[in-house]
C-alpha cells in the first residue's frame, strides 16, 4: 500500500449527552466494552498490518492501557473532548472504527483505490450483527456510516459522521465494509425502522471481517 494507515477509536471519552457523560468511567462499563473489543474488535483489525489508537479520558487511559498492552499494534492516546483534536501525520490515512464493530478485510484497499482528491472516503452500506440472535443482515442508511477514512491525518471526530458529507473533497465507497454489532449495551441502541433492514445474509459473511462462524458463542 502507497500510504501509512492507523485506525482511530474513541474507546473511552466522555460523551456530550448529559444522561451518559460519565459511563465512561464505569469499571462494569468498560470491563463489557473491552469484551466487545476482544471479540469483534481486535479480530478484525489485527491482521491488516495498522496500528490502533484508542482515545480514553484521563482518568481511565491507566487502566485500559494495562488491559491491551498484549496488543503490540494496539496504543492509548488521552482525550478528554469528544470532538477532540487528534491528529495523524501529513502521510497517514486515519480510518474511525467504533471499539465493539469490525472492519472488512479489504478495507484498506479500498481506500487506496479512492481517487488522489478524496480527503475523506465514507461509506453508506453495512452489515448489521444481532447479537442476540445470530442474525447478519444488510443495512441501508440515507447518512455515512461511522466507518470513514481520513487523508492527510485528519482529524476524524472533528464532525460528527452523519455530517461528513457536508465537507468538501469527500468519496463514497460502495460496498459493506462495516460490521456494526448489535449488543443490547449500544449506548445509542434504537430499533432501525423497517426499510433500513435489507436482505439477511448469511453468517459465512464474517469470516470477510477477520471473524469465525461461532454459532456456539450466540455471536
Amino acid at each position: 500500500m502507497a500510504h501509512r494507515h492507523v485506525f482511530l477509536t474513541r474507546f473511552a471519552v466522555p460523551r456530550l449527552q448529559p444522561d451518559s457523560a460519565e459511563s465512561y468511567r464505569s469499571r462494569e462499563w468498560l470491563e463489557g466494552r473491552l469484551r466487545l473489543f476482544r471479540r469483534f474488535y481486535v479480530p478484525s483489525v489485527s491482521g491488516l498490518g495498522a496500528p490502533a489508537v484508542l482515545l480514553c479520558g484521563s482518568e481511565v487511559a491507566g487502566f485500559v492501557t494495562r488491559e491491551i498492552a498484549d496488543l503490540e499494534w494496539a496504543r492509548v492516546e488521552v482525550q478528554d473532548e469528544w470532538h477532540g483534536g487528534w491528529r495523524g501525520a501529513a502521510d497517514e490515512i486515519v480510518t474511525r472504527l467504533d471499539s465493539d464493530d469490525a472492519v472488512h478485510q479489504g478495507w484498506l484497499e479500498a481506500v487506496e483505490r479512492a481517487p488522489e482528491t478524496a480527503r475523506i472516503c465514507l461509506t453508506k452500506e453495512l452489515l448489521r450483527l444481532d447479537a442476540s440472535t445470530g442474525r447478519l443482515h444488510r443495512y441501508r442508511r440515507d447518512e455515512p456510516s461511522p466507518l470513514a477514512a481520513f487523508r492527510g491525518g485528519l482529524n476524524p471526530y472533528e464532525v460528527d459522521h452523519k455530517h461528513l458529507e457536508t465537507l468538501s473533497g469527500t468519496h463514497r465507497i460502495a460496498g459493506c465494509y462495516l460490521l456494526q454489532v448489535v449488543h443490547g449495551a449500544n449506548l445509542k441502541n434504537r430499533r432501525p425502522k423497517p426499510w433500513r433492514i435489507d436482505r439477511r445474509v448469511p453468517r459465512e459473511r464474517l469470516v470477510e471481517f477477520g471473524l469465525g462462524d461461532d454459532r456456539s458463542s450466540g455471536t
